[in-house]
């Protein structure tokens, strides 16, 4: 059955985990990408603390669903151990492994949820199951070359608010940062940072500010970095290097 994250989790969901991060927990790599070819990888989890910390392990497939992403639990890749102890100062290595080897038509999305567990002796009957929560994505590529996303940029409106929405008509997935969006009159900062991803075929949507709407319907600019590489676009049609 599908998973919903709670309301309360999604705001780690959608970061990815990188050295800054106040825990002391630290995890790397950040995003796990795999051939066809490929079985499994590898994932460090550093402990910088001074306490032994325990840390969970779960895996999901990850697709998207009116413009919102969604999590099934699934056994297609295994964490292995699923639960560990990171000693202070120390690392423990996770094997990520594939259960099947079988050709995948497009690219396959996965999640994996770290969980940085409450230290032993926490309180009886605490509603805190976890300190951190960490999402690291892990997508398994189709055989051939690699290819890129293929977007599709529009402000929309939904409950009265100006939405950003980004349909990915391409085989792999896209992941969007430093979105900027421009006119002759107008610029508007969507993110500097990391926006989120679109996966293929899906379509997602991010709230903009109000002064977004004065560019509904109007020609504009989409300035962005797409996999890492710059992208521009115009809203209303798709984008390319």
């Amino acid at each position: 059955m599908t998973t919903l994250l709670p309301r309360a989790c999604a705001v780690f969901l959608f970061l990815q985990c990188c050295a800054s991060f106040a825990a002391s927990l630290q995890i790397s790599p950040v995003t796990i990408q795999l051939t066809g070819a490929e079985n499994g990888k590898v994932i460090n989890l550093s402990n910088e603390g001074d306490e032994p910390i325990h840390a969970q392990v779960r895996t999901f497939v990850w697709d998207q669903d009116d413009e919102k992403d969604k999590l099934t639990p699934t056994r297609e890749i295994i964490a292995s151990p699923p639960i560990a102890e990171v000693p202070a100062g120390g690392t423990q290595v996770i094997r990520v492994i594939r259960a099947s080897m079988a050709p995948v038509p497009q690219e396959r999305a996965y999640r994996l949820l770290i969980d940085e567990l409450p230290p032993e002796g926490a309180p009886a009957g605490s509603n805190v199951q976890f300190r951190f929560r960490y999402s690291v994505p892990l997508f398994i590529s189709s055989a051939g070359e690699m290819e890129k996303p293929k977007l599709q940029w529009s402000i929309v409106e939904k409950n009265g608010k100006p939405y950003l929405r980004v349909m990915n008509s391409g085989e792999v997935h896209a992941q969007l940062s430093a979105v900027t969006l421009r006119s002759d009159a107008t610029t508007i900062p969507v993110s500097p940072g990391l926006l989120g991803y679109v996966l293929p075929g899906r379509m997602r949507a991010w709230m903009l500010p109000d002064t977004a709407r004065a560019l509904h319907g109007k020609p504009a600019d989409v300035a962005a970095t797409v996999n890492g590489a710059p992208v521009t676009g115009r809203l209303g049609e798709g984008s390319g290097p």
